[in-house]
């Protein structure tokens, strides 16, 4: 009895004595599950323990789910490794629950910031580029150079007594017909220099009234040119990300030339044809003068820009005009003769230009478009002279020199208008200097 009594007392003793020494401190709790306890032991028995966690909470455990107890307070490792083991046996318990490692955070809805309204500056005020312009298509050149001229001389026929001619209204017909040019911006500021070739056919024809049973015709068609070099330049006064405003100033030159070779002459009298032959000329012109305007600029949308151009043009310049005629008939030699005109010309108009432009890419664009000139000049100076093969009556000084200046002050009243347009197809090239570097 005495040696079973000692066996239940070493039992208890091997028992309950690692774990008397544990009161009153904090401790730390490793158990079999891997959960990590800190605290102070409070009750213990020979199969349960009872702890005060640090966060003052009392807990009960049974000694069997304790794996070991320590005076060590656990590591950072363990912490995590704990933490960890903890998780996977709570999604091996339930897999279709995870355990959140915190309380999802409720982030309240950010009110979007409010449209801003777009930066014109940034986008066209700051620009820095250079545009290669070319367009060809079709128009024509329509000076008033021939009507003016039978003008002229019918006014001097009725001065000096004779029959005026009449004139037919010329017809004119399209020719192909170029523009080239460059501009270049550099924030509001921008130059452009442009050149446009105008081509066409024309076609006149004229009825002179000799007398009653006299009467003579000249008719043809010839080819026109006229070309034109314009420089500006221009600043942004306005700007916003649909609509650009500039105000510009240049300088314009013109050159204008008709060659006609093919106009046929014939005089009619009671018995018939009493004259026929050939009736050609050049004309040669050449304008020059400044230029005031805008260039507006609409956009619709990202691709589609409209661009128009109108200018006031202030010109002065000169046209020669030389005719050849080479008369036949059926009883006298042929006749030769020639006939200068100078005309001295001041000149006011207007130049319209629109593109409608389609941005395929940011550097290359394709425009279709109309280019028109229309000017009404007014004498400043005239003369003209008349020469045959043979010799004419000579005449009195002072009346040769009154009958010029009767000529001059008579066409001086005549009025020319002269007008090209054209209507083009093109593309532009545009580099974008500001992001080179």
């Amino acid at each position: 009895m005495n040696y079973l009594f000692i066996n239940r007392f070493f039992i208890t003793f091997i028992i309950i004595f690692p774990l008397t020494d544990i009161f009153g401190e904090e401790q730390t709790i490793y158990l079999m599950n891997g959960q990590i306890l800190r605290g102070e032991v409070i009750k213990q028995t020979g199969t349960s323990m009872q702890i005060k966690t640090t966060d003052g909470k009392v807990r009960q455990l049974n000694k069997a789910e304790i794996q070991r107890v320590t005076y060590k307070e656990p590591s950072a490792k363990e912490l995590k490794e704990s933490e960890e083991r903890l998780k996977q046996q709570a999604q091996n318990d339930n897999p279709t629950k995870t355990v959140p490692e915190k309380p999802a955070e409720i982030i309240p809805e950010k009110k979007p910031d409010p449209p801003k309204k777009s930066d014109p500056s940034f986008s066209h005020t700051k620009r820095h580029d250079i545009e290669f312009f070319a367009g060809i298509g079709y128009g024509f050149y329509k000076p008033n150079s021939e009507n003016f001229l039978i003008e002229a001389q019918n006014r001097l026929s009725i001065l000096f007594g004779t029959n005026p001619s009449i004139s037919k209204k010329p017809s004119y017909h399209t020719d192909l017909s170029d523009q080239l040019g460059i501009n270049y911006t550099f924030k509001r500021f921008s130059g452009s220099l442009s050149g446009n070739n105008f081509r066409g056919t024309t076609t006149t024809s004229y009825l002179g009234l000799n007398s009653g049973t006299e009467f003579s015709t000249i008719g043809g068609t010839y080819p026109e040119k006229q070309s034109s070099l314009r420089a500006d330049v221009s600043y942004l006064a306005f700007s916003n990300d649909r609509f650009d405003l500039k105000a510009t100033l240049g300088y314009s030159e013109f050159w204008g030339s008709t060659d006609d070779k093919s106009t046929s002459v014939k005089a009619f009298s009671s018995s018939g044809l009493s004259l026929y032959g050939q009736y050609s000329f050049t004309i040669s012109e050449r304008l020059r003068g400044p230029s005031a305007g805008i260039k507006a600029t609409i956009r619709l949308g990202e691709r589609i820009e409209n661009r128009i151009e109108i200018h006031s043009l202030e010109l002065k310049g000169t046209q020669d005009l030389t005719t050849h005629a080479k008369i036949f008939s059926d009883s006298a030699s042929p006749i030769y003769g020639e006939f200068s005109q100078a005309i001295g010309w001041k000149a006011y108009g207007v130049y319209f230009d629109y593109k409608f432009v389609y941005k395929l890419t940011p550097i290359f664009s394709v425009w279709l478009g109309a280019s028109i000139y229309n000017w009404q000049y007014s004498v400043h100076h005239y003369s003209l002279e008349q020469k045959y093969a043979f010799e004419a009556p000579a005449s009195i000084p002072n009346a040769a020199l009154l009958e010029d200046l009767l000529q001059e002050q008579i066409v001086k009243g005549a009025a020319s208008v002269s007008k090209s347009e054209a209507i083009l197809f093109g593309f532009i090239f545009r580099f974008d200097l500001a992001n080179q570097n």
